[in-house]
């Protein structure tokens, strides 16, 4: 629905599309983590709680700072790095409150399979920003856009018709058709909006405002699903938005 969405655009503004060339390799390699970092955090919302996947996902920023810092050249200043350890300090707020030392109560919080998943998905996603923002630099946020979001969808049908064709047909029926429709309008505006951003700042700044979302998904958790620790796990996404804030600030 996003390639759909992107290439209206083309047709209605009449924006000049920019033909990826020698970025080939940085679009192949954008649809692979996509393809990785979604299935991770789609079986971490599925298996475990929203509250710890969220908070979790913060982490991003940390695992974006070399792979930009290889493709763009942008290192955090010194109040990003404060940033960025806040969003640190978060993620441990969320261990069990019965666990003993820092390092005990990390291990606490990654024998959960929730936790383990979003910690992948954080990964791959701070390679993803990375190589987001080289892309968007060199071929300009549309163009990019236009020639990811297809690959990723052309995979992830393939990808789907071998291994899930069931679960491919029940995400259209009648009854999951909204929510689908919904994830693709939000994810088309939330992407256009973030890579249009990666080509005006480093892409740990980026990643670490945008996972400013920890703190709804805090809330959201407990008000749908009513999952427990709201107010540790609610601190932990306020001290990665603090985090976002100091890059925000450090920009």
């Amino acid at each position: 629905m996003a390639c759909l969405v992107w290439i209206v655009y083309f047709l209605v503004s009449g924006h000049p599309f920019t033909a990826p060339g020698s970025i080939w390799p940085a679009v192949a390699t954008s649809w692979g983590l996509v393809l990785g970092m979604s299935g991770l955090l789609a079986r971490a919302s599925a298996r475990g709680d929203i509250s710890i996947v969220g908070p979790i996902l913060a982490l991003s920023p940390l695992f974006t700072i070399l792979p930009d810092a290889a493709l763009s050249g942008g290192l955090p200043s010194a109040l990003g790095w404060v940033g960025l350890a806040l969003s640190l300090t978060g993620t441990v707020n969320l261990s069990g409150a019965d666990a003993v030392g820092r390092l005990g109560r990390v291990r606490a919080l990654f024998k959960r399979g929730d936790a383990l998943d979003a910690l992948g998905a954080a990964f791959l996603l701070g390679f993803l920003a990375a190589v987001d923002r080289y892309g968007a630099r060199h071929l300009g946020p549309p163009s990019y856009l236009v020639v990811t979001h297809g690959g990723t969808a052309l995979l992830a049908t393939v990808t789907a018709l071998i291994t899930t064709p069931r679960g491919l047909a029940d995400s259209l029926a009648p009854r999951n058709l909204v929510t689908v429709m919904s994830h693709g309008l939000l994810g088309v505006t939330g992407t256009g909006m973030q890579t249009s951003a990666l080509t005006m700042a480093p892409a740990a700044y980026v990643n670490a405002i945008r996972r400013m979302s920890a703190v709804l998904a805090v809330l959201l958790g407990r008000a749908l699903f009513g999952e427990p620790d709201l107010a540790r796990r609610l601190t932990a996404a306020l001290l990665a938005c603090a985090g976002a804030a100091c890059l925000l600030l450090a920009r």
